[in-house]
């Protein structure tokens, strides 16, 4: 019952919540993905492709070419991703399909009909999210923490003259947000890693949840930035 002479009005989130709300959720799906690819899909990361990089200068200088091969297969598949998230935005100017694809994919993994083939495919999926947040949803990246960090230190100092006044900057805790989330992602996966290639349905049911809501709670109808 309401009160009388009050209306209830239910306000679309503003920009800056849809962008917290959007890195958040995305940034703990990398970090799960991570999580869950490398405790039981071949100790390889899926969104985290400089650590692939190193295995493979690790791999190789050990001689162990057939691991450095596997890694480099990664960095590839992470690249097609990449490309085929160019053409979908290019095509659609939005987001949404991106992240229905991503889903798809997620979920196609976690049958376990791909195997050890998950992983490559999952380097995919998380290429078609980042390049969905830098250039549909947020411009930040959710899965090269290594960048974040850097410009999360560029943010808490701008390189501003002294005496100019400082302007506050939300990107500050954007990246934040970023940074937690992927850490909180990581570890939820690792304590749902019991569950194998299953426990990918959690992340693929919320991302699905999430990209089909509404665009007054998405602003996923075209791009934001």
């Amino acid at each position: 019952m309401t009160t009388p002479g009050y209306a209830y009005v239910c306000k679309r989130p503003s920009e800056e919540d849809l962008d917290l709300l959007w890195a958040a959720l995305l940034a703990g799906i990398a970090g799960y993905v991570d999580a869950i690819c490398y405790l039981r899909l071949g100790g390889a990361f899926a969104a985290n492709m400089t650590g692939n990089l190193v295995e493979i200068g690790l791999a190789a200088a050990q001689g162990q070419w057939g691991d450095a091969l596997w890694c480099a297969s990664l960095l590839a598949s992470f690249l097609f991703g990449v490309l085929a998230a160019r053409l979908v935005l290019r095509t659609q100017h939005s987001a949404r399909l991106s992240l229905l694809l991503e889903a798809a994919i997620i979920v196609a993994a976690a049958t376990g009909v791909l195997g050890i083939a998950a992983v490559p495919v999952l380097a995919a999926s998380m290429a078609l999210q980042n390049e969905a947040v830098t250039h549909g949803i947020v411009a930040l990246n959710v899965g090269f923490i290594t960048g974040d960090l850097q410009t999360l230190g560029e943010r808490l100092i701008p390189a501003a003259a002294p005496g100019e006044p400082r302007k506050r900057d939300n990107r500050v805790w954007l990246l934040l947000t970023i940074l937690v989330f992927y850490a909180a992602g990581a570890a939820i996966g690792a304590l749902l890693a019991g569950w194998d290639e299953a426990a990918l349905i959690l992340p693929a049911a919320l991302l699905a949840t999430a990209a089909l809501l509404p665009e007054r709670w998405t602003g996923l109808a075209a791009e934001r930035h």
